[in-house]
């Protein structure tokens, strides 16, 4: 007689509660792994913000290494280009509110991810100067600083920015009548009778680069967007202090007339120079010449058996001419003179100096600040 074994097992309904809680668990791990917040969902979500953000920075580096190849220069349109070479068709988009590229992966990146606006470009790229243009904006922009109408004289190593005033801000009167000097400015112990009009006059001769070079200084902004100012005609390069060179001529003048001598007239003029020539050539080249006669910062000298003068430059649109501020005669008498003529200053930016607005046209002149 055979026994039946007791087998023990899982009844119909034990089973029916293990698949569901199964069912249950497989709901849960599926809406972990592809749900809105699934974890393949925001694994997806981080390699798209990951190869996003790989694109903006190799972007930006090719934009700063565009810069480094051209020593810091570089415009809006070779952005622009290289923006757009990251494109799946080579262009900036611009239908929507912001210019973007769609990449080959289909990622949307706005233009301002990468670089924000020209501003973000140094000044000192765009502030540029290019003598072979045909345009005369395009050979120096048009700039407005501190109120001043301005246009761009130099951009380079030697001269870093400098700016010039589209044209006279002021007249200003030399010789005799110049404010900036007194009698007591000039000695002379010869023995000659001169009278205080012709000590000022040659007090004016003698110190009027720096005190052009100073009245410059009195219309540069309070802000720190230009760094020095000078007078048109003066030394025109810049101190490693980023500031301009001041008036190198120390030496006096000594002719070789006999007048001079028996009079003792020598020793007592500061020497003629020729940094005028520099900035003189720039404007012409530039076509920044102005129609009205203006200061050049420079001495002149012309001596001879009759006479000898003692002149101060200036510059025509077309012409260079020398004002007599004090005459030395074969008799040992000396006459003094008084001119007038505009003043346009010349102003050295910050390096880092930027565009806020405009596009450097007459119209739409370029407005920068630090």
């Amino acid at each position: 007689m055979s026994k039946i074994s007791n087998i023990k097992g899982i009844t119909l309904i034990s089973l029916v509660i293990t698949i569901i809680i199964l069912l249950l668990l497989a709901g849960v791990s599926i809406a972990t792994l592809t749900g809105k917040n699934g974890i393949l969902t925001q694994a997806n979500t981080a390699k798209e913000r990951t190869q996003r953000a790989e694109i903006i920075e190799r972007a930006k580096t090719d934009i700063l290494g565009e810069q480094a190849r051209n020593k810091g220069q570089i415009t809006q349109k070779d952005v622009n280009t290289i923006i757009a070479n990251y494109d799946k068709e080579k262009k900036i988009r611009e239908d929507k509110e912001e210019a973007y590229i769609i990449t080959e992966k289909g990622y949307e990146i706005k233009v301002s991810e990468i670089w924000k606006s020209i501003g973000e470009i140094l000044a000192k790229d765009v502030l540029k100067i290019d003598v072979t243009a045909t345009e005369e904006a395009a050979k120096s922009p048009y700039v407005k600083y501190n109120g001043l109408d301005c246009r761009v004289l130099y951009h380079d190593d030697t001269h870093g920015i400098q700016i010039i005033t589209s044209g006279s801000v002021e007249d200003v009167t030399l010789g005799y009548g110049d404010t900036m000097v007194t009698a007591s400015d000039f000695s002379y112990d010869g023995t000659a009778s001169i009278n205080n009009s012709v000590k000022k006059a040659a007090a004016s001769y003698n110190n009027v680069v720096d005190n052009l070079n100073k009245r410059a200084k009195n219309y540069m902004d309070e802000k720190g967007i230009a760094t020095d100012a000078r007078c048109y005609g003066s030394i025109s390069i810049v101190t490693s202090d980023t500031k301009f060179q001041d008036d190198t001529t120390t030496q006096m003048w000594s002719g070789t007339e006999p007048y001079l001598t028996t009079y003792s007239w020598n020793n007592k003029f500061k020497k003629d120079d020729t940094n005028y020539l520099e900035d003189v050539n720039q404007v012409k080249d530039l076509g920044l010449n102005s129609n009205s006669e203006i200061w050049l910062a420079s001495r002149n000298i012309m001596s001879g058996s009759g006479y000898t003068y003692f002149i101060v430059r200036d510059n025509s649109s077309i012409n260079l001419y020398k004002n007599y501020f004090c005459d030395v005669s074969a008799t040992g008498s000396s006459s003094g003179r008084t001119v007038s003529h505009g003043f346009r200053p010349i102003f050295l930016l910050s390096p880092d100096v930027v565009i806020s607005s405009g596009d450097g046209s007459s119209q739409n002149p370029y407005v920068i600040e630090s």
